[in-house]
């Protein structure tokens, strides 16, 4: 295996207009496919919509918690001393 390092995001700066844009984008995504479904009379695509909305949704509640600016800057000092 390898000991490739796990890749990290860290968000500075999300203004609460981005972070509400992200969440609509998502129902969009999600509501898009089950209505498509709906309208081609189609039940496969009603369950796969149905199952990119729950995956969507679990792995958004899965995500790791915010830092401050602060806690952001002790981390990459962290991952630069690790390299």
């Amino acid at each position: 295996m390898s000991d490739k390092p796990k890749t990290e995001i860290i968000i500075v700066h999300e203004t609460v207009l981005q972070s509400y844009l992200v969440d609509t984008s998502t129902f969009i995504l999600f509501l898009a496919l089950i209505g498509i479904g709906v309208y081609l009379d189609s039940t496969a695509m009603q369950w796969i919509g149905a199952f990119v909305g729950f995956f969507t949704i679990a792995g958004r509640a899965n995500r790791k918690r915010r830092m401050s600016i602060d806690e952001a800057h002790k981390r990459l000092d962290e991952l630069e001393a690790s390299l």
